[in-house]
């Protein structure tokens, strides 16, 4: 039998084209629907977006101003680093500071901002929070508002009672002076100030402090057998030596471990810092082999004058030889020897905290040859110039939360 052939006409699919455009015109359809409402809200959003990003940047500005205050304390404006009772306006989140201008005459929002004590004498809590374009409730207009809060810290300044402090024994030795009597803005300090016994060694050794005489090696001149939890006032936290480890690997003077400073090393002014050999501060567990262990030998001042200016702070133990001279700060977080020659002179604020006793002797720092310690309240306090004054934030406090 032949294969049936069956012959279709186009008649027959006169049904399809219809049904087929319609789908297609009412899926066009509802895409335009979508896309009309997505493009009437997207400026809704857009707005909202730009709201909340000023109001942030508000309370931003917020911090900023407090910042300022604080560090410009005798401006007008300006706000005491000991936070006077009450608070004065606008610091006291009062008043909405106006800040910025949208349209001529119009501000763009403003900023009610909060400084209060914090938990330490050199902390403040700060809470700033932006408003576009106000935080009036009978106005009717669109708000967003931002909440930021923080806690801004200075750099500690320590003010031990002294011009060598050893948190243990001391000899002092040689022709070596320690000598208070000529710096008295910031009270009356003794030569040395000891929690352990004070040997004057051999050779013509003198400790004055300034106890209105000039008579050396008095009782009032070397402060002795004091307790050792009076060192307390004048001993950095962790978070402290963390902050001062920042500022020298901003300057470029952070290092870890043995370190020697000579002719070949030399010290740049500003914040040293010589820390672990692992970086961690050390606690009652760190081993004596990760202790910072810096020397300081003659010819290590980079500076053109020849004087070091600025602090020298050692997560370890230090030893300073030589013909060495500087106006500022040694803190050593363990043992310090220091042994000069010619007219090597520490000028400012010399502390020896001995958290570890690494020799069982009586000797914890050895002040020998020729060495000088001058007190200077200013050349302590401010490194010759070369130490951060003003106030920033904590590390690690910022808070940003968004409240609508």
């Amino acid at each position: 039998m032949g294969a049936r052939l069956t012959k279709r006409t186009f008649g027959e699919e006169r049904g399809v084209a219809l049904p087929a455009a319609l789908i297609a015109t009412l899926i066009l359809a509802a895409l335009v629907v979508a896309f009309s409402v997505l493009s009437a809200s997207e400026p809704d959003i857009a707005s909202n977006q730009l709201r909340v990003a000023q109001a942030r940047g508000l309370a931003e500005s917020g911090v900023e101003l407090a910042v300022w205050a604080l560090s410009n304390p005798t401006a007008t404006g300006g706000l005491p680093d000991s936070l006077p009772v009450p608070v004065p306006a606008p610091y006291d989140g009062s008043v909405l500071v106006p800040v910025g201008m949208g349209m001529p005459g119009t501000a763009l929002g403003g900023v009610r901002l909060t400084v209060a004590p914090g938990a330490a004498a050199n902390e403040h809590t700060v809470v700033a929070v932006g408003w576009v374009p106000t935080d009036v409730s009978a106005d009717r207009r669109t708000k967003a508002h931002q909440r930021i809060s923080v806690t801004l810290t200075k750099v500690r300044v320590l003010d031990p009672p002294c011009a060598l402090c050893v948190r243990g024994t001391l000899e002092v030795s040689g022709n070596s002076s320690i000598d208070a009597r000529g710096d008295t803005s910031c009270g009356n300090k003794a030569g040395t100030f000891t929690s352990g016994t004070t040997l004057i060694g051999s050779g013509a050794a003198s400790v004055w402090g300034a106890d209105g005489d000039d008579t050396a090696n008095q009782p009032a001149d070397i402060q002795q057998n004091e307790p050792a939890s009076s060192f307390d006032a004048f001993t950095y936290t962790a978070a402290e030596l963390d902050i001062l480890k920042g500022f020298a690997r901003a300057n470029g003077t952070y290092y870890r471990g043995a370190v020697t400073f000579n002719s070949s090393n030399q010290l740049r002014n500003g914040i040293v810092f010589v820390d672990t050999t692992t970086g961690s501060n050390i606690t009652d567990t760190t081993p004596s082999s990760d202790f910072a262990a810096a020397q300081i030998h003659g010819g290590a001042v980079a500076d053109a004058s020849g004087t070091f200016a600025g602090w020298i702070v050692v997560n370890g133990s230090l030893s300073i030889s030589g013909n060495f001279r500087m106006q500022g700060m040694l803190y050593a977080v363990n043992d310090l020897s220091y042994t000069g020659t010619g007219t090597g002179e520490l000028a400012g604020v010399v502390v020896s905290q001995n958290v570890r006793d690494t020799v069982a002797t009586t000797v914890d720092t050895n002040t020998g040859g020729n060495a000088s310690i001058v007190y200077d309240c200013a050349a302590a306090r401010t490194g010759g110039g070369q130490i951060p004054q003003g106030w920033f934030v904590k590390p690690g406090t910022y808070r940003d939360v968004s409240d609508g």
